[in-house]
């Protein structure tokens, strides 16, 4: 509705003398406390404590008309929340990490929460130092003490985190459990019962006690060889690394040497992408001379040259976003929540068809 000579609006209720919009005038000009002006703005909007719909509208109308621009500095400092969601993927290699990134970006900005990734495997340093509104940690179960890491961070932020594990239960953060053990099992039985040999692609982990060799995944494949009397089963894994573009390139080699694979598990979806690019350079017909498949879901837009096999969540990355939006948004209070993710199989053009597993 237009304003009328007498419905001044928001801005003419800030005095003219003044420069920077505080707080306390959105409030005045909404006509609400500064505590609820304080609970929509925070990004604590989901709260009871920020009002009815139309309060919050009221809030927020003010705050555009006035040109309120929050410090998140002393917002922090007030209320334990930083305004943002921080996602601890570990490396930027991996399109899952990229495509889920951007999932949460999408559902957080409307919540006027920014999106910061990082990409090393410090996560519980820099959270430590942090404030963040949620944050997402996937290298819990790989990392040495990384489940008494995630307690101590619950323990001792503000922070609603989200641990990605197949080892922990949730007690005052969320447990996102998602493990993809027994998919390798049945990635190998639908791969062996066509191929003679199957093998692994994966990257090398120096960093890691024990190496490729001792990661959950490398030992779920290596038990299904075993299971299938497939001999020396540490000689099937084929270990290259870590990177696309090294990926890309030791696959190459791989699939134009005279021990060229026939049948491969890819230990990632990046890696599965490499693999498809390096098939074509290769001259490969693909499934008819290498079938590949992936442990992990693969984003359509990465994907060259038709759809990759794959194990997999259904609907991964809105369901995860969900979670870790929904933590950023409301914490007050909450307990934490268990979250089962079950796997299953997505047929691409990289496989030939089977009855069964």
């Amino acid at each position: 509705m237009p304003r009328t000579d007498h419905d001044p609006g928001p801005a003419a209720l800030v005095p003219a003398h003044r420069g920077t919009v505080t707080l306390a005038d959105v409030a005045r000009a909404a006509g609400v406390s500064l505590a609820t002006a304080s609970f929509v703005l925070s990004g604590r909007g989901a709260s009871r404590s920020a009002g009815s719909a139309a309060t919050k509208d009221k809030v927020r109308a003010a705050a555009s008309e006035l040109g309120y621009v929050p410090n998140r500095h002393a917002q922090a400092m007030r209320t334990g929340r930083g305004g943002g969601i921080v996602m601890a993927l570990g490396t930027l290699d991996d399109p899952w990490g990229v495509q889920l990134t951007a999932k949460v970006r999408d559902d957080a900005l409307p919540h006027d929460l920014s999106t910061l990734v990082l990409a090393d495997d410090r996560w519980f340093d820099y959270l430590m130092g942090a404030s963040a509104d949620a944050a997402l940690v996937t290298s819990i179960d790989f990392v040495d003490e990384g489940p008494e890491q995630v307690r101590r961070l619950a323990a001792s932020t503000h922070t609603g985190i989200v641990a990605f594990s197949a080892m922990m239960a949730p007690e005052n953060f969320d447990v996102v459990s998602s493990t993809p053990i027994s998919a390798i099992h049945r990635a190998y039985t639908r791969l062996r019962a066509r191929n003679e040999r199957v093998q692994l692609l994966a990257p090398e982990f120096p960093q890691r006690t024990g190496g490729t060799l001792a990661h959950p995944r490398t030992r779920a494949f290596l038990d299904a060889a075993r299971e299938h009397g497939d001999g020396s089963a540490e000689q099937l894994v084929h270990i290259v690394p870590q990177g696309s573009h090294d990926t890309f390139l030791a696959g190459l080699e791989w699939l134009s040497g005279p021990d060229r694979p026939e049948a491969v598990i890819c230990f990632t979806g990046y890696q599965a992408v490499a693999l498809q690019v390096a098939a074509e350079r290769a001259g490969l017909r693909i499934p008819e001379d290498l079938e590949f498949l992936s442990i992990g879901d693969i984003p359509a837009s990465t994907e060259f040259f038709g759809p990759i096999s794959y194990y997999g969540v259904d609907d991964v990355f809105a369901r995860l976003s969900a979670i870790i939006v929904d933590r950023a948004v409301d914490r007050e209070g909450r307990p934490g929540s268990l979250h089962t993710f079950d796997w299953e199989f997505f047929p691409g053009t990289t496989t030939r068809e089977t009855d069964g597993e």
